[in-house]
């Protein structure tokens, strides 16, 4: 399963991701900006301090849920999606296609190393507000079917995001020798549809609609900062004005 998931993603070279930035830059300044503050955020001081894998359990319970349910808002953006948007049919299927089988290399994972003694464990386990937040907010924009949306907010923000956490989480895994594919496979792949996503957006030359799609995408960043807070029990949200800037500064220290 692990090697067909691996094989779904193309490497996106360094001048593509320049490319893409300047010809976006009103868009992807902000996005860049904030998502690079979002790494300040109190779930990474506490990722640091992580010495065992079973310390992890409250985090990728949670994320199995955003795992599995990702794939589901998609299709449901596939099968919403108009006559005059059809070329963008491929676009989406390509998505789902890439993360259908996430959640069952993360199951394995967390069998493999005991996190979970059995599958019917996962039932135990309620998402945090903050998690059904960030999920809830990819349902409405799927019902709302407002592409250059849906293309900042998830393919541009919240994958940008979801890559700096990868990387993250594969370092630490790598530290404590239990990385797994699930986790590798991310870094390329939310790289890849960042980028993809970019690609698609409108002009938007009208200064508001370019408010719209920007405020879209730093709040899909907010609370995607939100959700990983929230899986250590901190109760924080990050904001940022529309050029990527944090507004609220939070407090020093995990447990403040």
């Amino acid at each position: 399963m692990s090697q067909l998931t691996e094989q779904k993603y193309q490497t996106v070279t360094q001048e593509e991701l320049e490319r893409v930035r300047q010809q976006h830059s009103w868009v992807a300044d902000p996005i860049i900006r904030a998502s690079e503050r979002v790494l300040e955020e109190p779930f990474f001081e506490w990722l640091q301090t992580v010495r065992s894998v079973q310390e992890l359990k409250p985090v990728v319970t949670q994320l199995w849920y955003h795992s599995a349910t990702f794939p589901k808002v998609m299709g449901i953006m596939l099968g919403l999606t108009s006559l005059k948007e059809n070329h963008m049919m491929p676009f989406y299927a390509m998505h789902i296609y890439g993360e259908a089988d996430h959640h069952e290399m993360l199951m394995q994972w967390m069998l493999k190393h005991g996190i979970l003694q059995d599958r019917k464990e996962i039932e135990k386990f309620i998402p945090t507000i903050a998690t059904n937040a960030c999920v809830n907010l990819v349902y409405q924009m799927a019902i709302e079917q407002d592409r250059s949306k849906w293309l900042a907010c998830l393919n541009s923000g919240i994958e940008r995001c979801s890559n700096h956490f990868f990387i993250k989480m594969s370092e630490k895994l790598d530290e404590l020798d239990v990385n797994d594919p699930y986790f590798t496979v991310h870094v390329e792949a939310d790289q890849h549809h960042s980028i993809l996503g970019l690609d698609y957006l409108e002009a938007a030359n009208d200064s508001f609609r370019r408010e719209v799609i920007i405020n879209k995408a730093l709040e899909g960043i907010s609370l995607w900062a939100f959700m990983l807070n929230s899986w250590i029990g901190i109760n924080r949200m990050p904001e940022f004005d529309l050029e990527g800037n944090l507004l609220n500064k939070q407090a020093t220290g995990i447990n403040n």
